[in-house]
C-alpha cells in the first residue's frame, strides 16, 4: 500500500497541470489596388493548444505545448490563408493542416532567479507571440532573469530559431527575417539574437530598457517609461535601430537590396489613457524620423510590437513573413507621423455583463505617401469565464508599406473581417 501511495504521489507531481484552448478563426480580406484590380481571400480553421507542465524536484519544471491548426474551405493560393501563409512563402503548402510541438522547455525558478531553455512562447518588444492569432509565434533559445531587488529585474536571452504564427517550422531567426537575401547581407547562412532588458518598478513608475542584437544584421535599442494611476496613465516609448557587422558593410553597396542604404531608423511614441468606470479613452502620437540617406523605416521581422502597437488595426503580415525582414508597414515608414484615438466600453451598468466594444481610428501622414493612410477598427467581444467570441472589422484607406529598397507602395483600400471563438480549459 505504501508503494502504491508513493507512486500516486509521484504521478500526481509529474503531471501537475494540463491546460489549453480550442479556437475557431475566420478572416476575410479584400484588397483594392490603385489600378482598380481587386483581390479577395479568406482563412478558415479550427485549432488548439494543449499545454503540459510538470513539477519535478521542487524548483525544476518541464513544459510542453502541442499546437495544431486544421484549415478548411481554402482556395489554392498563398494569399488565401493567413493560417499557413509563412509556409506558403517557403514554397510549402499553406493550406495543409499541421501540428507542431510549439513549446518544449525546462524551467527553473526560485525566489530571485528564473531561467528556461528550449522552445517557448515569449513576448518582447522585438520578438512577440501575436497570440491573438490562431497559434502564437514561438522561439528556441534560453533565458535567465534575476530579481536584483524588489524594484529592479534584469534579463538576458539568446534566441537562434523562430516559428512564425502561420508556420509549422522553426527557422533560423536571421534566415527567417532575410530569406534568400541572408548570405548577401550577413555573409553567413544563419545567425542569432541576444537581448538584454532591465525593468525598474516603483509605486506608479515603470521604466523598461531593452536591447536586441541580431548578429551581423541590426541592433535595436528600446525604452518604455510609464506613470500609471488608477484612472489615468501617461507613457512614452523610444526606439532606435542600426545595421551592424557584415550588414553594415554589405547594405552600403549600391548593388544591395536597400540600394546602398544602411539601416538607421528611430521613432517615438507618446500615449495617454483615461479611465472612468467602464470606459477607457486612449490617445497616441507616433513619429518615425526621416533620414533620406539611410534605410529609415522601423522593422519588426519577428512579430514585434513597438510604439503602442503597429496601428489602430493590426500589424501587416507582410513585414514579418519569411524573407520579408526589411519591410515596414505604413505607421513605421521613415518620415511618418500619426495619431491614434481609441475608445473601449463595457456594459455591466445596463445589465449586458461580459460584453465590451472597442473603436479606434488612426491617421498616418508622410510626404512620401500619395495620400494619408486612415485606419478604422471596430470590435464587439463577449467573455464569460473561459469562453470568448469576438467580431472585428478593419477598414484601411491607402494601406501603405515599403519594399526592401525603401520604395513606398499604397493600396487604394483594404478591408478585413475576423470571427474568433476561443474556449480555454
Amino acid at each position: 500500500m505504501k508503494i502504491i501511495t508513493l507512486f500516486i504521489i509521484f504521478v500526481t507531481d509529474i503531471f501537475a497541470e494540463i491546460s489549453g484552448n480550442i479556437k475557431y478563426y475566420y478572416i476575410e480580406t479584400n484588397k483594392n489596388f490603385i489600378n482598380k484590380k481587386s483581390k479577395s481571400a479568406h482563412s478558415n480553421a479550427i485549432g488548439a493548444q494543449i499545454k503540459y507542465r510538470t513539477n519535478i524536484l521542487n524548483n525544476l519544471h518541464l513544459n510542453a505545448t502541442l499546437m495544431t491548426t486544421q484549415p478548411f474551405l481554402l482556395t489554392n493560393k498563398v494569399e488565401s490563408s493567413t493560417i499557413g501563409q509563412d509556409n506558403g512563402f517557403m514554397n510549402k503548402n499553406h493550406a495543409d493542416n499541421f501540428s507542431i510541438l510549439g513549446e518544449a522547455y525546462i524551467e527553473y525558478h526560485d525566489s530571485s532567479f528564473n531561467s528556461w531553455i528550449g522552445r517557448k512562447v515569449i513576448t518582447t518588444p522585438m520578438i512577440g507571440a501575436k497570440d491573438v492569432r490562431m497559434l502564437p509565434s514561438s522561439i528556441q533559445g534560453f533565458n535567465g532573469t534575476m530579481q536584483i531587488n524588489e524594484e529592479v529585474e534584469f534579463s538576458i536571452s539568446y534566441i537562434d530559431h523562430f516559428k512564425q504564427r502561420s508556420s509549422k517550422d522553426f527557422t533560423n531567426i536571421i534566415t527567417h527575417a532575410l530569406g534568400s537575401d541572408t548570405e548577401s547581407i550577413i555573409g553567413n547562412s544563419y545567425g542569432y539574437t541576444i537581448s538584454l532588458s532591465l525593468d525598474y518598478r516603483k509605486e506608479y513608475l515603470d521604466i523598461k530598457l531593452y536591447n536586441l542584437y541580431a548578429s551581423n544584421f541590426f541592433n535595436t535599442l528600446y525604452s518604455d517609461i510609464s506613470f500609471k494611476k488608477d484612472f489615468y496613465s501617461i507613457s512614452a516609448q523610444v526606439v532606435y535601430q542600426s545595421s551592424i557587422g557584415n550588414a553594415e558593410h554589405n547594405l552600403a553597396k549600391t548593388s544591395s537590396i536597400t540600394k546602398g542604404k544602411k539601416i538607421n531608423s528611430a521613432g517615438i511614441g507618446i500615449q495617454g489613457i483615461l479611465k472612468k468606470d467602464e470606459s477607457t479613452f486612449e490617445l497616441v502620437y507616433r513619429n518615425i524620423f526621416t533620414d533620406n540617406s539611410s534605410y529609415d523605416s522601423i522593422i519588426t521581422p519577428w512579430d514585434g510590437t513597438l510604439l503602442y502597437a503597429y496601428s489602430s488595426t493590426t500589424n501587416n503580415l507582410g513585414q514579418s513573413l519569411y524573407g520579408n525582414g526589411l519591410t515596414s508597414g505604413g505607421a513605421y515608414v521613415g518620415g511618418t507621423q500619426g495619431v491614434k484615438i481609441g475608445y473601449t466600453q463595457k456594459y455591466n451598468f445596463i445589465g449586458l455583463n461580459n460584453f465590451k466594444t472597442h473603436l479606434a481610428y488612426a491617421r498616418y501622414s508622410n510626404s512620401r505617401y500619395r495620400e494619408n493612410q486612415d485606419d478604422l477598427k471596430a470590435i464587439i467581444q463577449y467573455n464569460s469565464n473561459n469562453f470568448m467570441i469576438q467580431l472585428k472589422g478593419i477598414w484601411i484607406d491607402n494601406d501603405t508599406y515599403t519594399y526592401k529598397d525603401g520604395t513606398v507602395n499604397q493600396l487604394d483600400f483594404l478591408t478585413q473581417y475576423h470571427v474568433i471563438v476561443n474556449y480555454k480549459f
